[in-house]
């Protein structure tokens, strides 16, 4: 009984998993490498008055680790800090297609919010975008985890 309602559980995980739909928010401007910054707008939500939310990265060229295996997008949970305009991510999971839908080449494990190290973004960054779409997106949301 056990296993058959771990499977049915892992099967309900892998389709939540897969059926994500990633809204776009950011595009790099280097023409060589192209990146691509998507949020899950199901997962916005605030805990302890910052932020938080899914995001994939996704690169048009493979990117290697420093273990050397290769991965072309990643996701991972964002938390931003609107009053201080500030940003950590944690429990990166890298894969090797786009569509981070592939069994994942690497995981990090996700820390606890109080063991994260906020990062101020530079005005015109990437994280700047993030931070100004999550933070808009906090007024419009009644998701709280608190």
């Amino acid at each position: 009984m056990q296993v058959k309602t771990f499977v049915s559980v892992l099967a309900f995980v892998t389709a939540s998993a897969q059926a994500v739909e990633w809204q776009l928010i950011s595009t790099s401007s280097d023409l060589e490498k192209k990146t691509y910054w998507y949020v899950d707008p199901a997962s916005i939500a605030i805990q302890s008055n910052v932020v938080q939310a899914r995001l994939r990265t996704v690169w048009s060229t493979m990117q290697f680790g420093p273990d050397r295996i290769g991965y072309q997008s990643t996701t991972y949970l964002n938390y931003v800090d609107c009053k201080h305009r500030t940003i950590a991510f944690t429990g990166n999971t890298y894969f090797q297609d786009v569509a981070s839908t592939s069994e994942p080449v690497h995981r990090e494990v996700e820390l606890p919010l109080s063991e994260l190290k906020f990062i101020p973004v530079r005005p015109g960054s990437s994280g700047e975008v993030r931070v100004n779409y999550l933070c808009r997106s906090r007024s419009e949301s009644s998701n709280s985890l608190t």
